[in-house]
């Protein structure tokens, strides 16, 4: 009886440890020293949002994960010439809540660099989190990515998060 209480336990911790190694796909951002991981599902929104320098008002950049890729799809914002700067070819349009946006030109990328700047009030957001650059890394530049990483690092990176 013991045999078989020992056997199920040491078959519990390896189906244990095989699930914490499985693959769960998140954003990573991090500037070589500190990280952040949130979970990030194919096809899901991810939305980075900031103080524009010139005009100082928000900006709200939405993008899609696609694979290990992270696709802008739109940009808004409540002042027209925050939208007019980028000088995209499609057209800036008016939406019922006030705000002003354009669909984004085609484009996918492995890695987004952003450089942290204090006025800036930069954060990334998707379902279920939410990211503050300046107060999680400081005045630092920090990549951003789409990658596969064990649910155990997942799990770990959220309890420990500051």
């Amino acid at each position: 009886m013991r045999a078989a209480l020992v056997a199920l336990a040491l078959l519990a911790g390896v189906a244990a440890a095989a699930l914490l190694a499985l693959p769960v796909p998140v954003l990573a951002l991090g500037d070589g020293t500190s990280e952040f991981l949130g979970r990030l599902d194919e096809g899901e929104q991810l939305r980075f949002s900031y103080r524009q320098s010139i005009y100082q008002v928000p900006v709200f950049e939405e993008f899609r994960r696609e694979g290990d890729r992270i696709a802008l799809k739109r940009v808004r914002s409540s002042d027209v010439r925050s939208i007019e700067y980028l000088r995209w070819p499609s057209e800036i349009r008016a939406d019922p809540d006030g705000m002003w946006s354009s669909e984004a030109p085609p484009s996918d990328a492995r890695e987004l660099v952003i450089r942290i700047a204090p006025a800036g009030e930069q954060r990334f957001a998707a379902a279920g989190w939410a990211c503050d650059l300046l107060s999680r890394f400081g005045e630092a530049v920090v990549g951003v990515r789409a990658e596969q990483r064990p649910v155990a690092q997942l799990v770990l990176a959220n309890l420990f998060r500051p």
